[in-house]
């Protein structure tokens, strides 16, 4: 008897489970803005925004963090390490922007240069000895 009652609430709470993750996969795939999409919060320097952060970290932490926002600065670094495409954005003498770029920019970076101006806009993530960028992408406007 038991089995029987458990074939009907498998059956009851399962169908209840394909819709619920339906309706994830399809607000997910529709509806949820990327980083490319949605309006950076703040538009700053990278010698800014590394300022910030060495001046007052708690601050800039408060203000940045979990963000979009656009920085512009000059390319000090590309790197594909371990699979991962970096640009690393010149800050000041100590500190720098360390962008993690989105797999769907695997494009644009073969096309950059050191020490080239460029326009990028991520995630803030936060500042550990650079300020690291998240899911980012290359503004080509």
């Amino acid at each position: 008897m038991t089995k029987i009652k458990y074939k009907s609430v498998v059956k009851k709470y399962g169908l209840f489970f394909i819709v619920v993750g339906l309706f994830i996969f399809l607000f997910t795939t529709f509806y949820k803005k990327g980083v490319k999409d949605v309006s950076p919060k703040f538009s700053v320097s990278a010698e800014n925004v590394v300022s910030q952060f060495h001046n007052n970290e708690i601050e800039a932490t408060e203000k940045y963090s979990n963000t979009i926002i656009e920085v512009y600065g000059r390319i000090k670094k590309i790197s594909h390490l371990n699979n991962r495409r970096t640009i690393i954005l010149q800050g000041n003498s100590s500190s720098a922007i360390i962008c993690d770029l989105d797999d769907a920019e695997y494009i644009n970076i073969d096309t950059l240069k050191i020490n080239q101006q460029l326009y990028i806009k991520g995630i803030c993530k936060g500042y550990l000895k650079d300020v690291v960028l998240l899911n980012c992408f290359i503004k080509t406007e």
